[in-house]
């Protein structure tokens, strides 16, 4: 009897959390078939002319700021991962007392990192970007988002590489083999799920990352998504048909990225958490 109770009061949460997520997607969607004459008269219809009007003003916009977006998450995600994975099979073999020190020292300096809050980053790297003749350009903002997101990803890597049993490092030490080959015929190989949830999580943040890209890129260039969003709100009014058009739009190839990667996202996640 209990236990039925216990299914019953699951099922009940679950249908309420999933009305909390579905209802304001579905408010979403219904705003971006709306004209702005139908938002200002009944912002919360449900039944209304839809019409396709607001994604033709949009589309061109839209596809611009995906296109930088894809520019920036796959170059950021790429060089992350590629100084990522050595990084944090470095900080997860001990092998020696002094460098489990240098261990703990670097990754209280990741801790520290992650502490620091964003808005605090923008002076100091819009010196630095100045200063090397990078500033409002693409390469810049790449360069900038890499920073931010490389000690995130170095940690979440690292408890994976935490989970190779060392008794294989072991018998390929005894075989013969070198540092490198170690990690690269035994960690790569065993960091899959690992890789594809740091590449997820990445993607996913440098496609939505606002600070640096409403800062370092100036006005006139192609926005990414965040920015192309942020302009859709004036310091008078907001074309809530258009931003709502443009999230969806947006939303997209975040959607299939997240579908394709879904299960590998939730067994790394899980791994992480527990590790």
């Amino acid at each position: 009897m209990i236990g039925k109770s216990t299914s019953a009061l699951f099922m009940v949460l679950k249908v309420v959390l999933g009305l909390a997520y579905l209802l304001p997607l579905l408010w979403i969607v219904l705003t971006s078939l709306k004209t702005n004459t139908q938002v200002l008269q009944d912002p919360n219809a449900l039944f209304f002319a839809p019409t396709l009007a607001t994604y033709q003003q949009v589309i061109g916009s839209g596809l611009g700021a995906i296109v930088t977006s894809l520019q920036i998450g796959v170059i950021v995600t790429l060089v992350v991962l590629l100084v990522a994975v050595p990084a944090a099979f470095a900080l997860a073999r001990r092998i020696t007392p002094f460098w489990a020190r240098v261990i703990a020292v670097v990754l209280a300096a990741l801790l520290v990192l992650q502490m620091v809050p964003q808005p605090m980053t923008v002076i100091p790297l819009y010196s630095v970007l100045a200063n090397w003749g990078i500033l409002g350009t693409l390469p810049g903002l790449i360069l900038a988002d890499i920073a931010l997101f490389l000690p995130f990803a170095i940690m979440l890597l690292r408890p994976f590489v935490l989970s190779i049993p060392t008794a294989l490092y072991e018998a390929a030490e005894i075989d013969g083999a070198s540092t490198w080959q170690s990690f690269r015929l035994i960690t790569v190989p065993m960091l899959s799920n690992g890789i594809f949830t740091v590449m997820s999580v990445i993607f996913i943040s440098a496609w939505g990352e606002f600070v640096y890209a409403i800062n370092f890129l100036p006005e006139g260039t192609v926005l990414p998504v965040s920015g192309l969003l942020a302009q859709q709100n004036t310091t008078y009014a907001a074309n809530w048909n258009s931003l709502m058009a443009l999230a969806v739009l947006t939303s997209l190839p975040l959607l299939i990225v997240f579908l394709f990667t879904q299960r590998r996202l939730i067994n790394g996640l899980s791994l992480g958490a527990v590790k």
